[in-house]
């Protein structure tokens, strides 16, 4: 049965977070990454040979709720760091991390990538957003692919960078972003990640298709600048009507007084509680 607070949100880089872990987490808990702990409820999830490692933060020190960086080495510094901010959508966390799981799969070191040292041209990386016609601005130091509402964008910095400030800052030579000033989200990718990873994650963003929020966890930023459309149960069809109308005919063996049944009632589960959006 549909959740009557449920609702479609669009467009799908306004919907906010769901303050929920597990769909970022998925692709890897499904690869059978092993998850730990710590004692504030952060969530940590290290590839088998332990040279990815994803964090779920919701206790970090900072506002990226999603870290995730590849190691050339175990002991060594990261080859590459992402950050997502904490009201980012899970969806683009999750278009990230299909495709960092997928590549290290196939094993090679694919999955420690070099950004763009081959071709040195990042239009293709956001292919994606320039075919749904989003607005290119590109003064050489800086690319900004901006939507058509002006709400959201990504940036690309040429130049030299540093590489520890990229993986410590959101100094990086990607930038993603969402939402009016102050309200929105952000993601980051430093010089090295892997083209196909920020390809996934621009390709999520320019989804037309709306995503799904349960009302109750709807954000300042997505009641004031989105469009959100109740979801609707399906109609009933002939059939649903006929069974609920039905009724058996009386016989001598039928009761017709109401009694106390053991069996499961048909009404809807009372729905898990959810957590509570971080501020």
């Amino acid at each position: 049965m549909t959740d009557p607070g449920d609702a479609y949100v669009h467009p799908r880089y306004l919907a906010g977070s769901t303050t929920i872990g597990d769909p970022g987490l998925r692709p890897a808990l499904d690869a059978d990454w092993k998850v730990s702990h710590d004692d504030l409820g952060n969530v940590f999830l290290p590839s088998p040979d332990q040279r990815i490692r994803i964090g779920f933060l919701p206790e970090g020190d900072d506002d990226a709720l999603w870290k995730i960086a590849a190691y050339e080495e175990t002991f060594a510094s990261p080859r590459w760091g992402a950050a997502f901010a904490s009201e980012c959508p899970p969806e683009f966390v999750t278009a990230f991390t299909t495709v960092l799981v997928e590549t290290h799969a196939r094993g090679g070191d694919a999955f420690l990538g070099d950004g763009l040292s081959r071709t040195g041209d990042p239009y293709p990386v956001l292919a994606p957003l320039t075919d749904a016609d989003w607005t290119v601005t590109d003064d050489w130091w800086t690319l900004k692919v901006t939507s058509p509402d002006g709400l959201a964008g990504v940036w690309y910095r040429r130049g030299a960078i540093d590489h520890d400030g990229e993986l410590t800052s959101n100094a990086a030579r990607w930038q993603m972003w969402g939402g009016p000033r102050d309200l929105g989200w952000y993601a980051v990718f430093s010089t090295h990640t892997p083209a196909p990873f920020i390809t996934a994650t621009a390709a999520a963003i320019a989804d037309p298709a709306p995503v799904r929020r349960w009302s109750g966890e709807l954000t300042q930023m997505t009641r004031a600048h989105a469009r959100i459309t109740p979801v609707r149960p399906p109609a009933p069809t002939p059939g649903d009507i006929a069974r609920a109308h039905w009724r058996p005919a009386p016989t001598a063996r039928t009761r017709t007084v109401p009694r106390w049944s053991t069996s499961t009632p048909s009404g809807r589960l009372p729905a898990p509680a959810r957590a509570a959006a971080r501020r």
